[in-house]
């Protein structure tokens, strides 16, 4: 939780001051954390009720899991990257 707030206060702050390598490479370490709860089903459980820390609207899909829900609200999937 305390290293996924840092990363988007991180990311938040490189966006600002234009680090745009930086603002990458810090989205790409979010995107790997956010993959990795779908490995794990006891970290994902902990977290689903800690959505709204997690920066996590409350309206996504109550079925969908938190690793999901993260890549999609923070924008971390491949399709946005590539421009699809």
């Amino acid at each position: 939780m305390e290293r996924w707030q840092r990363l988007d206060h991180a990311s938040q702050r490189q966006y600002r001051e234009g680090d745009m390598s930086g603002y990458r490479a810090t989205r790409s370490a979010m995107g790997e954390m956010a993959k990795s709860l779908e490995r794990d089903p006891q970290l994902e459980s902990i977290l689903a009720n800690r959505k709204r820390e997690l920066g996590i609207r409350m309206d996504f899909d109550a079925g969908m899991s938190v690793g999901k829900q993260l890549t999609l609200n923070y924008g971390l999937g491949r399709g946005r990257g590539l421009g699809l």
